[in-house]
């Protein structure tokens, strides 16, 4: 290589280097800022429309109408395909109404006990030490143009993710869970959707008024108790992958329940339900069970049952799951 040759070279290395630096930081940033998008969609924005939720040969179909309300963002879900089945949901409430029951199955949050950690919505700045964050092109989904982002992990504890978020509204049209080898987990992506704008349809008004009413919980069962986790908190977790913090803790406190508690960590993207409960009387399951990207691990600790779910690779269930202890914590 000749003298003009090696400088050139040189001066490519010294000017370009940074260039590149700099465009994945603002990439980076960008990306951010999408997520930030589709977060405040999810908060904010009405809309009705089609769902699509495929995994290997399972395709289920769902009409969804999400409507902001004065108790927060209402949700219903109603199955188009297979056997029928509803669901109603708003920040405190979820109630499924599945086929050949009389009784609707509910659930609302008095147990809660304390809450910590921190949403997407906080952990923005965070995900970038945990995840690569990359803008792809532009496409076109449910008839709307749409930013396609990449979530590739940096690690082996989490999956990957595909995300399409509507340029306009910032609703998240489609998306997909990867496994580490880049096959896809499940996929869900609208067919059709409508946004409102200030102005909700009649039809949709009338059933977030119903809803509304109905499923509102006693605001004196949602008030939470102790303030300090560490001081009503009976079990230790003791691996939790870099990144994943505590966002919720929950133990029962209903006689007629048998006593179970239930830790969550999250990343801000995936999240891990820990629920630990006495034996029944067959005794405890040990094994796993695989569904799409979700995932579940069962185990027996100590006359407990031990049951760790998510939407991240199995051998990261796995090791949480053997990490659990029970502690000499007293329970107040």
């Amino acid at each position: 290589m000749s003298s003009a040759s090696r400088r050139l070279t040189l001066l490519l290395s010294v000017f370009l280097v940074p260039m590149s630096i700099s465009y994945a930081a603002d990439e980076s940033v960008i990306v951010k800022g999408w997520l930030q998008k589709m977060i405040k969609a999810e908060h904010s924005t009405s809309y009705q429309g089609t769902l699509v939720y495929r995994h290997q040969n399972e395709m289920v179909v769902m009409n969804i109408v999400r409507a902001k309300g004065e108790h927060g963002m209402m949700e219903y879900l109603s199955a188009q395909n297979g056997a029928p089945g509803e669901v109603i949901r708003n920040p405190h409430y979820v109630q499924c109404l599945i086929p050949d029951s009389e009784v609707p199955l509910k659930s609302d949050n008095p147990q809660v006990v304390n809450k910590a950690g921190k949403s997407l919505r906080d952990r923005i700045d965070e995900i970038g030490h945990y995840y690569q964050l990359t803008l792809a092109e532009v496409s076109r989904i449910a008839g709307r143009a749409s930013q396609k982002l990449v979530i590739t992990p940096l690690d082996q504890y989490r999956y990957g993710y595909r995300m399409w978020i509507d340029q306009q509204s910032g609703i998240l049209l489609k998306s997909e869970h990867l496994a580490v080898n880049g096959e896809v987990l499940e996929q869900m992506i609208y067919s059709n959707i409508e946004v409102f704008g200030e102005t909700m349809p009649l039809d949709v008004q009338l059933m977030l008024n119903e809803f509304s009413d109905q499923a509102m919980p006693d605001k004196a069962l949602l008030k939470q108790q102790p303030s300090n986790i560490h001081d009503i908190q009976n079990w230790t977790v003791k691996f939790i992958p870099t990144g994943f913090e505590l966002a919720s803790y929950r133990r029962s406190t209903n006689p007629q329940e048998s006593p179970f508690e239930h830790i969550v960590f999250s990343d801000g993207l995936a999240a891990v339900s820990v629920f630990i409960e006495k034996q029944t009387e067959n005794g405890a399951f040990n094994g796993v069970s695989q569904r799409g990207a979700m995932n579940a691990y069962f185990a027996e600790n100590d006359d407990y049952q031990v049951v760790v779910v998510g939407e991240v690779p199995l051998k990261t269930l796995e090791l949480i799951g053997k990490s659990v202890h029970h502690t000499a914590v007293n329970i107040h």
